[in-house]
């Protein structure tokens, strides 16, 4: 079973305005220099949280229920460009794919054209995966490693080669577009 498990958000407004706006909503300041990094990615998810979540709760279950994992915080958080944001977290046993759908539920309802994309993996490559959202449409898509099938990727040492990780982060680009296409396609035919 996972325990970690690391997942990369991007979140992409049709401005730089709304993108700010969101910054201002997680409590995004890099400007504020009497805040250290650390303390700033901290801030982020306890607000992201706290706004997404007005009455949660510290409980393992409610997070299970709620975020769909037992615990997660915040790798990291910056903006990408003038009019995206990034968002690395760890997250215990799984993907925290309620948070998913509660933030792109979130960003549909306050943004126009508003998109985000997401990779994942275990630590243990378990499983690895990819999800997407627009303003109307949304898929997540898992790939399990039949390991059995993976001992070409093992080394004298019985450890993963750099090909393995290449394989893997192979799969987990063709997933993203997978999902992307999945929403552009449903997209298109509205």
């Amino acid at each position: 079973m996972a325990n970690h498990v690391y997942s990369y958000f991007e979140i992409t407004f049709k401005s730089e305005e709304d993108c700010n706006n969101f910054a201002e909503w997680i409590g995004l300041d890099p400007k504020n220099e009497n805040i250290t990094w650390g303390e700033r990615i901290e801030a982020c998810c306890n607000i992201m949280m706290d706004n997404l979540y007005p009455d949660n709760e510290d409980t393992r279950q409610w997070w299970l229920d709620n975020v769909g994992a037992k615990w997660m915080y915040f790798d990291d958080i910056d903006r990408s460009t003038d009019s995206s944001i990034i968002i690395n977290m760890t997250s215990a046993w799984d993907f925290p794919e309620a948070l998913f759908y509660k933030l792109s539920d979130y960003l549909r309802n306050q943004y126009e054209d508003v998109a985000m994309t997401v990779t994942f993996d275990d630590e243990g490559y378990n499983f690895i995966g990819a999800a997407a959202s627009n303003q109307q449409f949304r898929d997540i898509d898992y790939f399990h490693p039949d390991f059995d099938e993976l001992d070409e990727y093992k080394d004298e040492d019985d450890c993963w080669t750099e090909e393995f990780y290449e394989e893997m982060s192979n799969i987990k680009d063709e997933l993203l577009q997978d999902v992307l296409a999945f929403i552009q396609q449903d997209l298109e035919k509205e």
